[in-house]
């Protein structure tokens, strides 16, 4: 449990430096658009991409993280320069990322930063889905728990887009997983 304190003490300082990071860093290690196209440091960017959503989860376990690491070198063998994966699992599943609002189990968070980690190493980009509509990894529905349980009325699962606690956690999250990538 003091671990858990400990990493949700340092993830708010990380919250507050998130303020003081400047928009040309972020363009830096992002890709955006041009009119139509994609770009990356100025130039075009061409991508050919996969799916891999086990990737976190598989890493949380140290003995099996070369699984990911073969994954990714393996796609930059065959030309693969963008992974879709998730940085999401809410709940009290052993497996999930976040167990409550702002708290976040360590060896998953660790997972997910060597996921991120290798992804650079192997110059793939990652398009990383925040959460889901399921309710078997948590999801919105998750959020939407926490702040019922909280003592926050709520009227339907779809308060997920408009509750202003609700839409705090989540955005506490981003914040979250938006400082771990930019900060490797």
């Amino acid at each position: 449990m003091g671990s858990i304190r400990k990493i949700n003490c340092v993830w708010s300082l990380f919250f507050f430096s998130l303020i003081f990071v400047g928009e040309s860093q972020v363009s830096k290690q992002f890709v955006q658009t041009r009119n139509t196209q994609f770009v990356f440091n100025g130039s075009t960017f061409v991508f050919n991409g996969f799916n891999s959503y086990w990737m976190m989860s598989v890493a949380a376990d140290i003995s099996q993280r070369s699984k990911v690491s073969n994954v990714f070198a393996q796609a930059k063998t065959a030309g693969l320069n963008v992974c879709r994966t998730i940085a999401f699992g809410e709940g009290s599943n052993p497996s999930a990322l976040q167990t409550s609002p702002g708290i976040y189990n360590e060896n998953v968070l660790q997972g997910l930063d060597f996921v991120v980690s290798e992804a650079r190493k192997y110059n793939v980009k990652l398009i990383i889905s925040l959460v889901n509509n399921f309710k078997d990894l948590g999801g919105r529905l998750q959020y939407v728990q926490w702040a019922r349980d909280a003592g926050v009325p709520i009227r339907s699962p779809d308060d997920f887009y408009s509750n202003k606690i609700i839409k705090g956690y989540y955005k506490n999250h981003v914040k979250v997983i938006l400082f771990l990538v930019k900060s490797l």
